[in-house]
């Protein structure tokens, strides 16, 4: 790598590699990755896949971080951006370029993101994808997409299930100072969605309403603001 100047990140949230909640069914897939943004592993394209709200996201902020922590230029495009105006250009002056929700690209867009991965490889750009499902299964247009995407090792991250997405939803609220009792969790497991995007704003919203009313997390405290609102509270 040679250094160059950091690209802000914009829509990449701010995580890390330290705050992703590993399971066996998540642990190949950010053990690969880590290894890939640290420069410790020999590939230059790695793809991801797996359902909405199982942290691909998390791993693909998680790897601009750490190579941006390093003093190097990095990207980071949800799918729908790809294909507005020229999102795709220059993106080879880039160590790391991100390409989120690629389910989300437009047909149109295909074959600039061709050229774009052609010349990233050209240029020896590391890149890293994810959608909700492999790529053969995107019903792309382009064949030569197709091929592009299938030239790295692929991961399927799966979802946060049972006791480890108990004890992760446990160790967002520990990681806040702020601990939950069996019975918040209970409650919040059963009335939201089991992805972690969800929970982690769950748990920023309770933390926050404890320190307002200085109130320990309850069930109480918990049913005051969730079911007062007809809004699940937004991923953060």
């Amino acid at each position: 790598m040679h250094p160059q100047l950091i690209l802000p990140l914009d829509a990449a949230p701010a995580t890390s590699f330290v705050t992703f909640h590993v399971s066996e069914a998540n642990a190949v897939a950010h053990r690969s990755v880590a290894a890939f943004a640290e420069g410790s592993s020999a590939e230059r394209q790695i793809f991801l896949w797996g359902e909405v709200g199982c942290g691909k996201s998390h791993l693909l902020s998680a790897a601009c971080q750490t190579v941006s922590a390093q003093g190097y230029r990095v990207a980071y495009l949800p799918g729908e951006l790809a294909e507005q105006g020229d999102a795709l250009q220059g993106l080879e002056q880039c160590e790391l370029v991100c390409i989120d929700d690629l389910q989300r690209l437009g047909h149109a867009a295909e074959s600039e993101l061709c050229q774009c991965i052609e010349r990233c490889r050209a240029a020896g750009t590391m890149l890293l994808f994810a959608a909700d499902r492999p790529p053969e299964e995107l019903g792309l247009v382009r064949e030569e997409l197709l091929a592009l995407l299938d030239l790295g090792p692929r991961f399927r991250v799966g979802a946060l299930a049972g006791e480890a997405l108990r004890e992760a939803l446990r160790s967002e609220a520990e990681r806040r100072s702020l601990p939950l009792g069996d019975d918040v969790i209970d409650y919040v497991l059963g009335r939201f969605e089991p992805s972690m995007a969800t929970l982690r704003a769950v748990v920023a919203r309770l933390v926050d309403l404890s320190l307002r009313e200085q109130r320990r997390p309850s069930v109480a405290l918990a049913r005051s603001v969730f079911e007062e609102s007809r809004d699940p509270p937004r991923a953060v």
